[in-house]
């Protein structure tokens, strides 16, 4: 409580105190006064401990009933135990321990036994119902203290759930980020190696043979195009909800013979072989499918420009394989270094899958192969 409003309580309880003394012909004389004063001004004190102060009143309000030294003998009212009353509520929704608060109720004990024993000149049925009452009261703080607490431990849940809500969040943003890094990998290298190798075609051939160079020069039209369409569907994905609905689907299985023809326009010798039964995919198998073949032609184009390259397109009961073996020098290490290798394992790991990655059985060319299980597939799309 805020020291005005205590102020202000404490006020309040003298006058009502007063009040029923002078109602009831015992307020008089200074020794009076100073008896109401101390049963009402330890209640400013009762923020910093409730406890004291209730165990204050168990000897201030018998000093009223009976003052020393003096033949008079005051009956009491309810009221003049309002003071008392606030001090057990407070000690009771104190934030202490319980046994601690327990302590107040020694002031309730100590005046009905003082009662019942004849210390206290008092009515012991009126004081059995005040101590009563007394317990009540303190037993309504420690209820309140208990909400109170249960309140604050929700305050502190919701936080951290909040905290969490925001980390997952910002986890997604990464990877979605990194997703999309991905795919702006995937399509400006295919496309940048088409169009480098175009490039180098028609520059050589422009004085030679200008209709070839001509048609390098269309390829690099249609493949920049091709990049910019891709690049313009990434990001449709990044607007707002109400335009999503205007995004084109993302490419697949369905798009591979426009795949195969552009890899065949950078000068690679592509033969397509494809065993089993297609079966449907989920849209992001679909795409891994088609970014795996994809990323595996534009390395063959970056390493063995000009080779040939057997594809092959596996569909089996639980699994559909992508394979992609070039016929060029390989690699030293038997593995090509970069971003494309990375994230085509990051796409299939996603879909529990396996990708084997490196140079033919003999030493020459560099074959990368994906399985996908279609269970899984299944399940998650």
């Amino acid at each position: 409580m805020r020291g005005g409003r205590l102020v202000a309580l404490t006020v309040a309880l003298a006058v009502v105190f007063a009040a029923s003394a002078l109602q009831q012909g015992e307020l008089t004389g200074v020794a009076a006064c100073a008896l109401v004063l101390l049963n009402t001004a330890p209640v400013l004190l009762v923020a910093r401990n409730p406890v004291v102060v209730v165990l204050a009143f168990s000897v201030t309000y018998q000093l009223w009933l009976d003052p020393p030294g003096s033949d008079l003998v005051r009956e009491g009212h309810v009221l003049q135990s309002m003071p008392t009353l606030v001090a057990l509520y407070a000690a009771g929704a104190w934030n202490r321990l319980l046994w601690v608060r327990g302590l107040a109720l020694a002031t309730p004990a100590w005046m009905l036994g003082a009662a019942v024993t004849g210390y206290w000149p008092t009515s012991v049925d009126d004081l059995i119902y005040v101590a009563l009452v007394f317990v009540i009261v303190w037993w309504l703080g420690v209820v309140d203290a208990g909400r109170r607490s249960y309140a604050s431990e929700l305050e502190v849940r919701t936080r951290e759930l909040e905290q969490a809500r925001h980390a997952l969040a910002d986890q997604a943003v990464a990877r979605e980020r990194a997703r999309l890094a991905r795919e702006l990998h995937d399509v400006v290298a295919h496309a940048m190696s088409v169009i480098t190798v175009q490039a180098g075609v028609g520059g050589h051939l422009i004085a030679s043979r200008p209709e070839r160079a001509a048609e390098a020069l269309g390829v690099i039209e249609g493949t920049g195009r091709e990049a910019l369409a891709e690049l313009r569907r990434m990001l449709l994905v990044l607007r707002p909800r109400d335009h999503a609905a205007a995004a084109p689907p993302q490419p697949g299985v369905a798009d591979l013979p426009l795949l195969l023809d552009n890899a065949r326009a950078t000068g690679l010798r592509v033969s397509m072989h494809q065993k089993g039964s297609p079966a449907p995919l989920s849209p992001g198998l679909d795409l891994a499918v088609y970014r795996v073949m994809q990323e595996s032609l534009t390395n063959a184009s970056k390493h063995a420009p000009g080779s040939r390259v057997d594809v092959h397109l596996r569909w089996q009961s639980h699994t559909v394989e992508v394979e992609v073996a070039d016929h060029g020098p390989g690699a030293p290490d038997g593995v090509r270094r970069g971003q494309g290798l990375s994230g085509m394992a990051e796409r299939v790991t996603l879909y529990d899958g396996v990708l084997e990655a490196g140079n033919g059985s003999a030493g020459n060319g560099f074959r990368v192969r994906a399985t996908f299980p279609l269970q899984h597939d299944r399940v998650v799309g």
